[in-house]
């Protein structure tokens, strides 16, 4: 079976490597306009800010290692169009600017995200020196270069999601005099609650990071060529080097005729299909189905970029076993010495799609009170008022503690609809080491039905 894999990131190497595994006759090219892959950006703001010494060690793979397993990997070449009915891709060799056609008996769509521009800035502006992005090996790259040149000293950041206030910290602990911009009233806000991003913030502040929320970029300012100022519609912020964090789009240009998502990522089967005939969708460029929205959507993490690889790879190679039912958007942050993990949705997007539901929301020590030390964990579950089926949860540790790997069973449960009643008799263990009688979990579940002598 000859295969087309469009794009070589997280998605596009993970099914590469899934079919070959499954099966050594596949014959599989793979075109990637990028000159590397497997390149873990998640870990740009730990080089920037000095955690990571060598950003090389944030490759997993190589175009030669995969080579080596059978496939015939083309970096610099970019796909640009797609014939579903003739099963023909248009290819550019930006090398050489040759272009040519190739067939498929299947298609791999993992063409990813590209982030969004700031709406409404002259062109003028965004062409100014050091306003760059955040996404690729190559923004890293400069990036690494800008935080050790001491000519930059004021950093704007615009954007206060995982990436946005990953690199505030990172430039702030490089000595850099940092301002985060947002236009949302809060830090984190498509993922936490006031009662996590509110301790955030404080501590962000106290660092001496400037946040500048709930404000509208509407240009930028400079000298020579060279960006000086962020300008938004409530003041003047001085910078140096502005880096734009407002979001990711789905790359589906080339695939106009299949069913999309809001926001135009390409809506997929639990085996990756698009709604296109032999051709699957992965990575950032699919929307799975979201069982707590109840719905299709885009969740772009590279945890779900790499299983929807290995399920694509998977069912071309006839296993029809391995498939993705839906998915939650488990994710987690480390900033600011706060931990913070998510699953599902928050309270404010609940209410925001007017959904009923209802929460319930602790603050408690990590482990009893007679051990020698114990830490403060906050946790809140959103919930169906109605029939009680968890839909969200948020879990928050501190300092030295962490807690929130305790997201992947509440990922699980509300991927299988369970109830708060269900959770709370899941088969959990008691050790004064690591936990209270009623831990924390059990203890917001107990509050949510009335149950409140777990603080008697």
């Amino acid at each position: 079976m000859k295969i087309i894999i469009v794009g070589i990131n997280h998605a596009g190497t993970s099914a590469l490597r899934t079919l070959l595994a499954q099966n050594s006759h596949h014959q599989v090219t793979a075109y990637d306009r990028n000159t590397n892959i497997s390149f873990l950006g998640c870990g740009i703001a730990l080089v920037v800010g000095g955690t990571v010494k060598d950003i090389n060690d944030l490759f997993y793979c190589t175009p030669l290692k995969l080579e080596k397993k059978g496939a015939k990997v083309r970096m610099n070449h970019d796909v640009i169009a797609i014939d579903p009915k003739a099963k023909v891709v248009t290819v550019k060799n930006l090398e050489t600017q040759e272009v040519f056609q190739d067939t498929y008996d299947k298609l791999i769509y993992a063409a990813g995200s590209w982030p969004l521009d700031i709406p409404n800035i002259p062109q003028h502006s965004n062409a100014l020196k050091n306003v760059d992005v955040c996404k690729l090996f190559q923004h890293a790259q400069e990036l690494i270069l800008k935080a050790n040149d001491p000519e930059i000293k004021n950093v704007a950041v615009i954007g206060s999601g995982y990436i946005g206030v990953e690199l505030a910290e990172a430039y702030h602990k490089k000595g850099k005099k940092v301002t985060l911009i947002d236009l949302e009233s809060r830090t984190l806000a498509r993922y936490f609650d006031p009662e996590f991003t509110m301790p955030l913030e404080a501590d962000i502040v106290r660092t001496g990071v400037k946040l500048a929320l709930g404000e509208r970029v509407i240009d930028f300012a400079g000298e020579n060529g060279v960006v000086k100022k962020v300008i938004t519609d409530k003041g003047a912020y001085d910078a140096d080097l502005v880096i734009k964090c407002v979001g990711f789009k789905p790359n589906t240009e080339l695939l106009p005729d299949a069913k999309k998502a809001q926001g135009g990522a390409l809506i997929v089967d639990e085996f990756m299909r698009t709604s296109i005939p032999d051709i699957y969708a992965i990575g950032d460029a699919n929307a799975m189905y979201h069982a707590a929205f109840g719905r299709h959507q885009q969740v772009a993490l590279a945890t779900n970029a790499v299983k929807s690889g290995i399920t694509a790879a998977s069912h071309i190679s006839g296993n029809e076993a391995v498939k993705i039912k839906s998915v939650v958007g488990t994710n987690a942050i480390c900033v600011f010495d706060h931990k913070l993990a998510s699953t599902g949705i928050s309270e404010e997007t609940a209410k925001r799609f007017k959904m009923n539901v209802a929460v319930s929301y602790i603050e408690d020590n990590d482990r009893p009170e007679f051990m020698d030390s114990y830490t403060k964990t906050r946790i809140k579950l959103v919930y169906d008022k109605e029939t009680l089926r968890l839909l969200g949860a948020q879990i928050g540790s501190y300092g030295a503690a962490n807690h929130t790997e305790a997201i992947y069973y509440l990922a699980l449960a509300i991927q299988q609809n369970l109830s708060l009643i269900d959770v709370a008799f899941t088969d959990v263990y008691f050790l004064p080491h690591f936990n209270k009688p009623f831990n924390f979990v059990l203890a917001s579940i107990m509050q949510a039905i009335g149950l409140n002598y777990y603080k008697d």
